[in-house]
């Protein structure tokens, strides 16, 4: 059994073909993470002007799950306002991990690959790994830096 047949073209298609690979110099914020239990480690470069997320770029290594998670969400992200995204990272979070809370939860008419992604709740194991990329995300936009 190969990856295409247990998670699906969208996501072999972000994890072949990541979105927003490489950390833009210009990023203002660089925040990495790491889960020690798998080894999968992301960097994201942010850049935010106006209330809004104008760039979220990405470079890391680790599972397939982890890399597409991190192409989809940069895309869902880049260009909307700060507490959007806050939103959808409550929501990516709150829908991982079983919770009802339709009030965060983004729209599963708003991106076909987001729902791909939530099929890995299938596999409990697996969801940090889908995870990491949001949790960085979080961590970047509410650390205070320099």
């Amino acid at each position: 059994m190969n990856y295409r047949d247990v998670f699906g073209e969208v996501l072999a298609d972000h994890h072949e073909s990541p979105r927003n690979w490489g950390l833009a110099v210009d990023a203002e914020i660089r925040e990495n993470g790491f889960n020690p239990l798998c080894g999968d480690k992301v960097t994201l470069g942010l850049k935010m002007r106006d209330g809004k997320l104008v760039s979220c770029t990405f470079e890391g290594e680790g599972c397939s799950i982890c890399m597409a998670s991190a192409s989809i969400m940069t895309e869902m992200v880049q260009g909307q306002p700060l507490d959007r995204v806050s939103g959808l990272i409550e929501g990516f979070r709150a829908k991982m991990q079983g919770e009802d809370r339709p009030d965060v939860l983004p729209s599963e008419d708003s991106s076909e690959d987001i729902v791909a992604l939530y099929g890995i709740k299938r596999f409990p194991v697996r969801i940090k790994c889908a995870l990491l990329p949001w949790t960085t995300l979080k961590k970047g936009l509410e650390t205070p830096h320099a």
